[in-house]
């Protein structure tokens, strides 16, 4: 199998390397088809250390395998109930192949996919542990490895912000993260401001999600807005994230970081208002399945995603494959250089 590693300590720095694979009893191979690469996979590599993700696939000290979303085919299985040819979403690492150790009920997985059981993933989040049977009623596999991962955070951002402020400023508007939530809270009837880079403040226009845009350089005029305002930071760029501060003052009700899209740009100085808190949409996603039960939110999230899907008109999809491909692309990926309008999938 072909595996990139990059340095944990320069994540654009990336590598290919060759591994060969034995599978124990119990064990499954999978081939990936087709996975995602979007500014949540950056975030992944930022915060590797913090939330555990680089655990998720051990690599040599000092490097790390990105994890990234989309589909995969078994190509070879000695777990019971795990059959060649069968296809799954999920959480896979930026690779040409997976091992994984499904759990199995009776000797059979259920219709709805497995659970991911190998010892080293035990105590991780368990959202991201589990693997979905592939569903064509959900649509093109490329918008859903695009757009599923970050649109359930998108959900769930919004089931936490619906009862709060009536006005959401979102900084990265053009993240896909940020391009979800806006699409849902305009929706409800919220008021949706986008603070993004000067390049794509048109795009951001031109989607419809948002009632104003302002490049992050004019974030200091906010102090027109009404409250209660709720911030929404996906940029992880302290200096807008402190200009939003002091231009609503006592307006701004809450501060919630969600990404680090600019995660080389930091704070330098307290901020007024409320302390920004991070948002980890695991711990959120598994309060909402408790209070609204897992078919509940299903349900509500297959409803919203079906909003959604169907104002994706602006998207261009763009296939890459192999690492002469991967590599460079990701390293743009990491300088912020893809184009907001363009959503990128790859396989090695």
């Amino acid at each position: 199998m072909i595996e990139i590693q990059v340095r944990r300590d320069a994540i654009g720095d990336g590598v290919a390397v060759e591994r060969e694979v034995v599978l124990a009893e119990g064990e499954t191979l999978l081939a990936i088809e087709l996975f995602s690469m979007t500014a949540n996979n950056v975030t992944y590599a930022v915060h590797g250390v913090d939330f555990q993700y680089w655990n998720f696939w051990p690599a040599p000290e000092g490097r790390g395998v990105v994890p990234v979303w989309g589909f995969a085919r078994v190509v070879e299985s000695r777990a019971d109930g795990v059959e060649v040819g069968q296809r799954f979403y999920g959480y896979w690492p930026m690779a040409s192949h997976a091992v994984v150790r499904p759990r199995t009920l009776l000797g059979k997985v259920s219709a709805r996919g497995f659970d991911d059981v190998s010892e080293h993933r035990a105590k991780l989040a368990a959202v991201y542990n589990r693997y979905v049977t592939a569903d064509d009623a959900m649509g093109s596999e490329a918008v859903q490895a695009l757009f599923r991962p970050l649109f359930t955070t998108a959900f769930a951002l919004e089931a936490m912000l619906a009862d709060g402020p009536g006005t959401l400023v979102l900084a990265s508007a053009s993240s896909k993260t940020a391009l979800g939530l806006a699409a849902l809270a305009k929706a409800r009837g919220a008021r949706v401001i986008g603070l993004t880079s000067a390049a794509n403040a048109g795009f951001c226009e031109a989607t419809g999600y948002f009632d104003l845009v302002l490049p992050y350089e004019q974030s200091g005029t906010l102090d027109g807005e009404a409250g209660p305002v709720a911030l929404v930071d996906m940029a992880g760029n302290g200096v807008v994230r402190a200009a939003v501060h002091r231009a609503l003052g006592v307006r701004l009700e809450a501060s919630h970081v969600v990404g680090d899209t600019h995660w080389d740009v930091l704070a330098a100085d307290l901020l007024p208002g409320p302390q920004p808190q991070f948002f980890f949409a695991p711990t959120v996603i598994a309060e909402r399945v408790q209070e609204w039960g897992p078919a509940g939110f299903e349900a509500r999230l297959a409803a919203a995603w079906a909003l959604f899907a169907g104002s994706l008109g602006w998207l261009a999809v763009r296939e890459i494959a192999g690492a002469e491909a991967v590599l460079p692309a990701w390293g743009a990926l990491v300088r912020g250089e893809i184009d907001p309008r363009q959503g990128l999938v790859a396989r090695l």
